[in-house]
């Protein structure tokens, strides 16, 4: 469909983000445009520099189809690509990390909070520095969990792999004695009905998508940009294969998408990295000075 407005752009890995679209779609009537990095998925096994350098050509890509605003929805791109980029882009950019951090200091009890997220995430410290600035009280379990988007992303969020992925990584929390549980990766809510059975009722579970969409709906309520009267369109790309993006999205919406596009990445060389890098520090001190002297 032909996007007649400034949209609103999503971005992931792969289906993950599809989450925090459900989640918009429910709030707000503006023209979307979701982007599923598929050729370099996982995210959570990749470094600094090429989460950056991906983050950053999707962000480029969006600014080309005159986004108005751009989200992470992903916990590695958030952690350890949107602080650099928001002070780089020159674009409204928003996280899942500090929204999920909210919800969970809200829902604790016990002051116990388990993270599951990509290795990526939790290596980045990106939580535990969040939670250590809004609530230093709250003791932080946080455990990467490198089987989970693969399992997801080939379509298994059920059967014995995922008992058994889930088992280990959740097991050790629970004997922590959380009473709290983050979703750290936009992959995960599709894998609820398996966490839930593991968790029991009585851990609450912490999904960012929502949160991150009610921050997106403030922020357009006060910029005020106004809801479409008519109906919004919404357009879907990948940098993989779109077909089997279109089935992966179809098994866990229950629907079809319309046509999902093709975009080409350029691919992240190392003496292309050190450039970029370069690009990106002078950059981020040449904005970081600005704000210095106002």
């Amino acid at each position: 469909m032909q996007i007649t407005s400034a949209p609103i752009g999503i971005y992931d890995s792969g289906v993950g983000g599809l989450t925090v679209w459900l989640a918009l779609k429910k709030l707000i009537r503006q023209d979307l445009l979701y982007y599923g990095d598929t050729a370099h998925i996982p995210y959570g096994d990749k470094s600094r520099e090429q989460i950056l350098f991906y983050s950053h050509n999707i962000i480029r890509f969006f600014q080309e189809k005159k986004a108005r605003a751009v989200i992470a929805a992903c916990n590695t791109s958030s952690a350890l690509a949107l602080p650099a980029l928001q002070v780089s882009m020159g674009i409204p950019l928003f996280g899942v990390i500090e929204p999920a951090v909210a919800n969970a200091i809200a829902q604790t009890r016990n002051n116990k909070v388990g993270i599951i997220a990509t290795v990526g995430t939790v290596n980045s410290g990106s939580y535990q520095s969040i939670f250590s600035r809004d609530a230093s009280d709250v003791e932080v379990f946080a455990q990467g969990c490198p089987k989970l988007v693969p399992l997801i992303e080939a379509g298994q969020v059920q059967g014995s792999a995922v008992d058994n992925a889930l088992q280990e990584y959740i097991y050790p929390l629970l004997a922590a004695g959380i009473d709290t549980l983050v979703l750290g990766c936009t992959h995960y809510p599709f894998l609820l009905p398996a966490i839930v059975k593991l968790t029991g009722l009585n851990i609450k579970i912490v999904d960012p998508a929502w949160q991150t969409a009610k921050n997106v709906y403030e922020w357009l309520q006060k910029s005020s940009i106004p809801d479409k009267q008519e109906t919004p369109m919404d357009q879907y790309w990948v940098s993989g294969s779109p077909n089997e993006f279109a089935q992966r999205a179809r098994q866990f919406l229950g629907f079809s998408l319309d046509a999902v596009g093709h975009h080409v990445q350029p691919e992240a060389q190392p003496s292309e990295l050190n450039v970029f890098k370069g690009e990106l520090w002078s950059a981020w001190r040449e904005d970081n000075n600005d704000q210095v002297e106002e």
